[in-house]
């Protein structure tokens, strides 16, 4: 019974319907990352006490005598008493600027990620494997007055928020606003990164500021902790600072990622009145999506998954792995650069790599790991969260992958994302997987940490999932095969035998 539902249920997860997912929607356990303006002392104002008032004796009157009897003496009137005052409090003064409390980048999970470096200039370092599937935040403490809610006029005034970047975002379209289908653009770099009233800058101003989201599709701040589009420990949504009394929320999407390598971020906020707060600035680096020469850094890492059992394919059509011996694989040539900060080395894969996976039903699962859009990172100084989650709903063809998930994976930890492409061969199938014609790819995401598939309804409720975790590499060994193993997490919401989940083992 099983080895006839094997490849039925296998089959629509592989005819891939699956167009290229929404990748690193990005995220560790919870960090924050929080910049803290200082505020000025407030100047202490001492009242002093009222002086006592005190009244004069009138002197004695001497009476002439008519008597042997001693003269009377005249009685004096009480001193008047005044009533004590109470010193009053002196009252703080606000500060007249709205500062900054928070301002960083969380994860698709909306956890905060806390910055992985610090640059020359103290700007934190937030490292991503890609460039969307995240949400930058700007949190505000109101000065003197409210800070302005508005992230963009559409009548042209001054913002609450106002955010530029150093280098283009996306395509770099000038056009303001073009964030609406069928016309999605980019935002254009400012150069230098100065705020000023330059056209040119409040143009970049306003193209990213109508992107920012209260949670209803409106570009305004939300200003209660339990509206956030951040969690705190407990996953309850909530500011990143206790101090903040608004926060700004601005996703990044595909149309207006951020490119390969740094980009600065600079932020200030505006209150009702017009004051503007201190300018801040955060660094966005991006791993890459080319592959870069494997000369230099770490260099090349042949990846050798052993054959099964040490290599498995598991899957909720049955317990256990399901596939049999005698795989074919090619190894993947992994290239580590450069260390970036904080002992992270950009990770690629250097060539395609072709892997035949036989199942126990006779059918062959054919997967092509595509080097071209490779992309990733090796973590040799534990910082970073690496956890995967592959999701498809019934409603939708796609497999969207959200990665940095999870508590920091340890020294050794990997993610990389490629392209993979697959196929489902039946039994004496001509020519194998090697002349096949394979579906359409699907952004997978391979991480030595745990890698979560899941199919869901429509509504996003779980149907199917299945996890399994990796071994991380040997940064001091990257050379040489050091036993880590690779996972890879494949949902199908739509097979003809209900949703299912899996996931590809690949062990040295």
């Amino acid at each position: 019974m099983f080895s006839r539902r094997l490849g039925l249920v296998i089959v629509p997860m592989l005819v891939l319907g699956v167009g290229c997912g929404d990748d690193d929607k990005r995220p560790t356990a919870a960090r924050t990352a929080t910049v803290t303006a200082t505020q000025p002392p407030t100047a202490s104002h001492s009242a002093s006490p009222l002086p006592t008032a005190t009244s004069t004796v009138p002197p004695s009157s001497t009476v002439p005598p008519t008597s042997t009897a001693p003269p009377p003496t005249a009685t004096a009137p009480p001193t008047d008493t005044p009533t004590p005052t109470d010193t009053p409090t002196p009252t703080p003064t606000p500060t007249v600027a709205p500062r900054i409390s928070a301002f960083g980048v969380a994860r698709a999970d909306d956890l905060p990620q806390l910055p992985d470096a610090f640059d020359e200039a103290g700007r934190p370092i937030f490292m991503r494997a890609t460039g969307q599937g995240m949400t930058l935040y700007v949190e505000g403490h109101a000065g003197r007055r409210p800070i302005n809610s508005l992230a963009y006029d559409p009548g042209g005034l001054p913002p609450g928020l106002e955010i530029i970047v150093s280098r283009p975002l996306g395509d770099g379209s000038p056009t303001v606003c073009d964030n609406d289908p069928p016309l999605v653009g980019g935002v254009p770099a400012v150069t230098p990164l100065e705020f000023s009233d330059d056209a040119m800058v409040t143009d970049a101003i306003a193209d990213l500021g109508c992107r920012v989201n209260d949670g209803t599709g409106q570009p305004v701040a939300r200003q209660q902790g339990l509206n956030a589009c951040t969690r705190d420990l407990s996953a309850e949504f909530d500011f990143v600072s206790p101090d903040s009394t608004i926060q700004f929320c601005l996703p990044i999407a595909k149309p207006w990622a951020f490119q390969t390598g740094d980009t600065i971020v600079a932020a200030r906020l505006r209150d009702v009145a017009g004051v503007v707060s201190q300018v801040m600035e955060i660094v966005v680096h991006v791993a890459g999506d080319v592959p870069f020469d494997c000369n230099g850094g770490l260099g090349e890492h042949a990846f050798r998954p052993l054959n099964h059992p040490t290599s498995a394919f598991y899957s909720t059509v049955a317990e256990g792995d399901v596939s049999d011996s005698a795989w074919y694989i090619q190894p993947l040539r992994l290239c580590a650069g450069t260390d970036i900060g904080g002992g992270i080395h950009q990770l690629t894969l250097r060539q395609d790599a072709r892997i035949d996976v036989p199942l126990l039903d006779g059918s062959t699962l054919c997967l092509r790991i595509e080097s071209r859009g490779s992309s990733g990172l090796l973590d040799c100084g534990a910082t970073s969260a690496l956890d995967v989650v592959a999701t498809q709903r019934l409603d939708d063809t796609r497999i969207s992958v959200d990665t940095g998930l999870g508590l920091p994976a340890g020294t050794g930890g990997a993610l990389l994302n490629a392209p993979v492409a697959m196929v489902l061969l039946p039994f004496g199938t001509p020519g194998g997987c090697r002349e096949a014609t394979y579906n359409a790819s699907f952004a997978g995401a391979f991480t030595t940490a745990r890698a979560t598939a899941q199919s869901t309804d429509a509504g996003g409720a779980v149907l199917a999932s299945l996890s399994h975790v990796g071994v991380p590499f040997d940064c001091d060994a990257w050379g040489d095969s050091n036993g880590a193993a690779l996972v890879l997490p494949i949902p199908a919401a739509n097979t003809p035998s209900g949703p299912t989940a899996s996931v590809l083992v690949l062990a040295e």
